[in-house]
């Protein structure tokens, strides 16, 4: 399990949401495990209606929200998902 290399993590950019890291649940080889939760502004979506979803990722390649975490994660599951590439070169080594 690897993220894809379009997720958007940066804090910041979405208004009333959480960057929640998971990662501790999860064999270290897949890497950071997280996920934006959305505050109430984003999930309210007015009385009597079912709430809009909570956990969320974002993509930074152009498809927005993702109304779920995982599927960003496991190949195969979106077309667009493009794994993250780990760098080849050894820590604190030159290129």
């Amino acid at each position: 399990m690897k993220p894809c290399r379009h997720l958007d993590f940066t804090e910041g950019n979405y208004m009333d949401c959480t960057l929640i890291d998971i990662s501790d649940q999860f064999d270290t080889a897949s890497g950071p495990v997280r996920y934006w939760q959305r505050g109430k502004r984003w999930t309210d979506a007015g009385e009597g209606k079912p709430p809009n979803p909570q956990n969320v990722q974002f993509c930074g390649a152009g498809r927005g929200r993702i109304s779920g975490i995982f599927q960003c994660y496991n190949s195969g599951e979106m077309r667009c998902y493009e794994a993250e590439v780990e760098s080849k070169t050894p820590e604190g080594g030159a290129a």
